[in-house]
């Protein structure tokens, strides 16, 4: 079923209908938007607590985070599940000489992403992927590393995705990643104010917790070495829109324009900000061990 614009972002806003299907359909229908936002690395940066502005090398130090945490090494074998367009996958490729796999669900992001690894002459250490989080097409005990970099956030089922990783990593294997999560002992109120937007405007069924995410983990198996709150180790709130005039001016954007999927994406920014301002929204670090 192949909707228009207006018909997907009317779906997203509606837990029953926001399917697969529509999600897909959204994720093909921003990548404009996002490149021009985001470039190829669709995920919050790590941030330094210093004057320079915030910028593409935030979310490579982010990259980089992930991948020394999990102690990636050389030829390790690395799967990254919802790789977009590729932007992390090549990075990591470059960065730590690892050979990396990029999966993803949608055809256009699929095409992308091979176009970046040849476009760096990286296909001998790079290859991407079709393919559902919740099942891994890949054989038990192939990887070293699997890394997410914002996407579980938006898988339907989570601790499948959990389930999967652990089949694919081999014995003393590393789930690596970072997502967008719901502050933790958030009340109806603040789910409804603040949570349940961002859903409504990332193509999200439901935000999981810290404590939600490590309690799937270990439940799965894993030994989970790090579940961490990045507002303590980092200052998070540059990411987002928390300035007044940088809100007016994504305002001002947002009531200009009437392309219905840019528009969903200027409100989604101005929900993030408002929620992670009142704390009822942070971004969770992740580390856990297959023994």
């Amino acid at each position: 079923m192949d909707l228009n614009d207006q018909e997907i972002v009317e779906r997203m806003r509606h837990p029953e209908t926001l399917t697969r299907e529509v999600v897909d359909q959204y994720y093909t229908r921003c990548i404009p938007s996002y490149r021009e936002i985001l470039g190829h690395h669709w995920h919050t940066g790590y941030y330094l607590d210093d004057d320079q502005p915030i910028g593409p090398r935030d979310q490579l130090r982010m990259e980089r985070r992930i991948a020394n945490s999990a102690s990636v090494e050389p030829e390790c074998q690395i799967l990254d599940v919802g790789c977009g367009i590729g932007g992390p996958a090549c990075h990591l490729a470059t960065f730590t000489g690892a050979r990396i796999r990029g999966l993803t669900p949608n055809a256009a992001q699929l095409r992308l992403a091979r176009k970046l690894a040849m476009a760096g002459d990286l296909t001998a250490w790079v290859s991407f992927d079709e393919g559902s989080a919740t099942a891994l097409p890949y054989a038990d005990n192939t990887f070293d590393v699997v890394v997410f970099f914002e996407s579980p956030c938006h898988f339907i089922d989570r601790h499948q995705f959990f389930q999967e990783a652990w089949r694919v990593l081999r014995t003393g294997g590393r789930l690596a990643g970072e997502d967008w999560l719901a502050a933790d002992g958030l009340g109806s109120i603040e789910m409804r104010n603040y949570v349940r937007p961002i859903c409504e405007t990332w193509a999200i069924s439901t935000l999981g917790t810290r404590s939600e995410y490590a309690s799937a983990m270990a439940t799965t198996g894993f030994t989970v070495k790090d579940a961490v709150d990045l507002r303590d180790e980092m200052p998070l709130l540059r990411g987002f829109l928390v300035d007044e005039l940088d809100r007016a001016e994504v305002r001002e954007a947002h009531a200009s324009t009437a392309d219905p999927i840019r528009k969903i994406i200027l409100e989604g920014l101005m929900r993030l900000g408002e929620a992670a301002e009142a704390r009822a929204f942070t971004v969770g670090r992740f580390l856990a061990v297959k023994d």
